[in-house]
């Protein structure tokens, strides 16, 4: 690797930064700024419960928290930044709170700020670099807003590109479609029966949502695990199935994670089968699978990623490690064993898509650094030097061997070339043998001087 780059994959698998508090939930502000949630619950717990700001360098990785908000007893479960850049939306269990962000370059700062309502405090560790508050009163929303009368835990939430509505699954197994930024109910699609939504991914136009639930999807249970769902017609289109779980008599079939290509007909889910980790790539037109690659063998995925740009995969199971293959040909990329002590809870790509951030209820977070140009441009280096070869014995047989050698060079006929070289030696070895049989014949000149003299 280069000079300046992140630790070796086994450095950094002990060096994921502690932050005290459970972490569930994860956001990017910028390629370098990263938001980490979590918490202990209510206050008896004595572990706080925060949305955390902290930076990413090339040689620590994650750091210290740079900016915080307290969210009183509710621990935060999930983190949506809406694509305009300010706001992120946080699920808290069945409630939802709303933040700002900013990106403060004032010095003159005294480093701390105080939200507003709901408990919730804002602080600082510089005068410079990101802030977070609650923001409630400026959209004109309370402290918290309530998706359902009972307060049913909201497990995944997404905007769309435009942001102009979020998309939350539900424990419940519910779907429903919120507006942005009134967050008054738009639309309910429907639900999954036995199982709480895992994951939810927005497709690229806008008009439909993949979803994954803790359904156990066995043969004997079609129907269940993943969803196609059409905005357009306000329902479920599409039951996922793949055919190779019928092969495999598995037993227990969850789908785990969901995620669309950014311009191609692609879908990715995760998917474990009997406490096998894999990763499922399908047509988005005929729903059909493409390819299925097994991340974990004798674990399940427990997060689930896929960059913006559609090329790198990261999962993480169950027993803490991660996990980063191509999204097209599922190459593996990098592996890092134990980079958590216990299981993965939440994944998130910078918006460049070349660091991946897990976070642990064992309080950690791990930036890990993807440098796939650098095989390629290692591939480059081998390249040029290669041809840079061949070049020059071509100049040196072009120097020093006679003209047959020369001309099928100039040709391009190698063979010929090769032929002509062979027989130059052949030649030159019948003269040397030549030499060695006149020399050998004819007596020396000393021989002839001492039978002169003589």
């Amino acid at each position: 690797s280069s000079t300046g780059a992140m630790p070796s994959a086994r450095q950094r698998a002990s060096a994921g930064k502690k932050y005290g508090q459970p972490l569930y939930a994860s956001a990017w502000l910028d390629d370098r700024t990263a938001c980490v949630a979590g918490g202990g619950g209510k206050r008896s717990s004595g572990i706080p419960n925060r949305i955390l700001i902290a930076r990413v360098d090339d040689v620590d990785g994650l750091g210290e928290p740079e900016s915080w908000t307290h969210t009183d007893e509710d621990a935060p479960q999930r983190l949506a930044r809406h694509p305009g850049g300010k706001y992120v939306v946080c699920a808290f269990g069945g409630t939802l709170g709303v933040f700002a962000t900013t990106r403060r370059t004032d010095a003159s700062d005294d480093g701390v700020t105080t939200g507003v309502g709901a408990g919730a405090s804002s602080s600082s560790s510089s005068s410079s670099g990101w802030t977070i508050e609650a923001c409630h009163h400026e959209l004109g929303l309370p402290a918290r807003v309530h998706v359902t009368p009972d307060e049913r835990e909201v497990k995944c939430a997404a905007f769309d590109a435009s942001g102009a509505r979020l998309a939350l699954g539900l424990e419940s197994g519910e779907v429903k479609i919120l507006s942005w930024p009134s967050m008054d109910v738009e639309m309910e699609l429907g639900a999954h029966e036995k199982g709480a939504v895992t994951d939810i991914a927005w497709s690229p136009d806008g008009t439909g949502l993949l979803t994954t639930s803790a359904e156990n999807a066995t043969t004997s249970n079609i129907g269940r695990g993943a969803a196609v769902w059409s905005l357009e017609r306000g329902e479920r289109v599409r039951t996922l199935f793949d055919e190779s779980i019928v092969k495999s008599r598995a037993r227990n079939v969850v789908f785990r994670g969901a995620a669309f290509a950014p311009s191609t007909n692609v879908a990715w889910t995760g998917l474990n089968l009997d406490g096998q980790g894999w990763v499922v790539k399908w047509d988005t037109k005929t729903w059909r699978v493409l390819g299925k690659s097994r991340m974990f063998r004798n674990e399940p995925i427990s997060g689930f990623a896929v960059n913006a740009q559609g090329t790198l995969i990261a999962a993480g199971s169950s027993e803490g490690h991660v996990k980063v293959i191509d999204a097209i040909k599922f190459t593996p990329i990098k592996y890092i064993k134990g980079a958590h002590m216990i299981f993965v809870t939440t994944m998130a790509w910078n918006p460049r898509g070349n660091i991946i951030l897990s976070g642990s209820a064992d309080a950690s977070g791990l930036a890990t650094r993807i440098n796939t140009r650098s095989w390629t441009l290692r591939l480059v280096l081998w390249f040029t030097v290669f041809v840079l070869l061949i070049l020059g014995w071509t100049s040196v047989l072009l120097a020093f061997f006679p003209d047959p050698v020369t001309s099928a060079l100039q040709d391009g006929d190698y063979a010929r070339a090769a032929q002509a070289v062979a027989d130059y030696f052949n030649e030159a070895n019948a003269a040397d043998d030549i030499d060695d049989v006149v020399s050998s014949a004819m007596p020396s000149l000393e021989d002839v001087t001492t039978d002169n003299a003589l």
